[in-house]
């Protein structure tokens, strides 16, 4: 008896023993095999979404741009979120979408002309002489001119380097690549209506709801609390840089450059206008790539609109970008706008147009993680790191 009594805590013991393993390697299952259907789900959910991924990344950035003027309706229409959300987005549509599209189409109609037009510039520039536009231009231009006449002539390359020949051969291309992608456009009309139907209604629940949905996935995200903030602030700031900033600026310097070419006279105005405004947001050079070259061949047939091009060009288009840009961006976008710019074409060669704005989140968000890492984990292991040699010292 004694024996048996003896041996039943012995056993009790060791069948707990027995059975905590089997709970932990159930529970170490159970965890494996939901995060594994979890991961699942989600993979299903980006493939359903994937043929929706430029308009709910387009939709986002540009409730992103307009909250403040939701915001602005809000307060005078108290309550009456429906409403907010619908003025909001009629107003994106007809200040943004509508323009867009009726620009887009003019530039693709324009651009089977562009060949010809830059072809009979060359051909007038060449029956002119380069010695009656040289002799045409101011003395300190010309002194100028003939100085790095000069120092090409040193290079053997570059005085057999036919400009005009590789100008042509060149917007040949561009022109080709233009009329391709209009017809591509005219293809798919009926589906760039339905994206844009889309991009309308997505922008109206994120101008509805978006502050809940933003919440709710602040919430569900395993990082601190202050970090996510940190990241969603960064990705606003960086919508804002290159929408604001990058975008609506260049927007407004082609603009300015399509009235010069107007004036002036220059063919295919709107299609050199959007043009310089594409070559804007190119660091340091900018609108001078076009509306310099515009400048001297409009300088080869009339003096007086070739200097007013130029003159037009330097004060009115590329000056103004140190005017605009603080005003639409603020002091508040941390990214150089070389990197903006560096992201935008990286984006576009990788994602298409929807790259203008992936390109500059993804660098945006591996700033911040940079940021993260350096202000949390690089100081938590420089302390530990420090924290052991004084105890080895000791």
């Amino acid at each position: 008896m004694e024996d048996q009594n003896s041996r039943k805590p012995e056993e009790g013991h060791g069948s707990s023993l027995f059975h905590l393993p089997a709970i932990e390697s159930r529970e170490r299952i159970f965890r494996w095999f939901f995060f594994a259907a979890f991961a699942f789900l989600l993979y299903q959910l980006l493939l359903i979404l994937s043929l929706f991924s430029d308009v709910i990344i387009w939709a986002v950035s540009l409730t992103l741009v307009f909250i403040p003027a939701h915001k602005f309706i809000q307060k005078r229409l108290p309550g009456r979120d429906n409403l907010t959300a619908a003025l909001t987005t009629i107003g994106v549509l007809l200040l943004v979408l509508i323009p867009l599209l009726v620009l887009s189409g003019i530039v693709v109609e324009q651009s089977a002309l562009l060949y010809p037009t830059v072809s009979n510039w060359i051909s007038e520039m060449r029956s002119s002489g380069d010695v009656s536009v040289l002799e045409s231009l101011p003395e300190f231009l010309q002194q100028f001119w003939m100085q790095i006449s000069e120092v090409l002539q040193q290079f053997s390359d570059l005085t057999n380097f036919d400009p005009a020949g590789y100008l042509l051969a060149n917007i040949d291309a561009v022109s080709l690549s233009l009329a391709n992608f209009g017809t591509a456009i005219a293809g798919n009309i009926l589906l760039g209506l339905l994206n844009l139907f889309l991009i309308l209604i997505l922008m109206f629940f994120c101008f509805r709801d978006g502050e809940r949905l933003l919440q709710w996935l602040l919430e569900i995200v395993p990082m601190a609390t202050a970090d996510v903030r940190a990241i969603t602030l960064r990705i606003f700031q960086t919508v804002n840089a290159v929408i604001r900033g990058a975008l609506f600026t260049a927007a407004v310097q082609g603009l300015l450059a399509m009235i010069g070419y107007l004036i002036a006279g220059v063919p295919l105005a709107i299609f050199f206008g959007v043009i310089t405004g594409f070559a804007a947001m190119i660091p340091v050079v900018g609108a001078g790539l076009i509306w310099g070259p515009i400048a001297l061949f409009v300088f080869a047939e009339s003096p007086g609109f070739g200097i007013f091009v130029a003159v037009w060009g330097f004060f009115a288009v590329s000056m103004i970008d140190n005017f605009l840009k603080p005003i639409f961006i603020g002091s508040k976008a941390r990214m150089p706008i070389l990197l903006i710019f560096c992201s935008i074409i990286g984006g576009i060669n990788i994602y298409g147009v929807t790259g203008v704005i992936i390109g500059p989140i993804l660098v945006a968000v591996l700033l911040a993680f940079i940021t993260i890492y350096r202000e949390q984990y690089l100081k938590d292991w420089r302390h530990a790191g420090s924290d052991a040699k004084k105890s080895d010292s000791q």
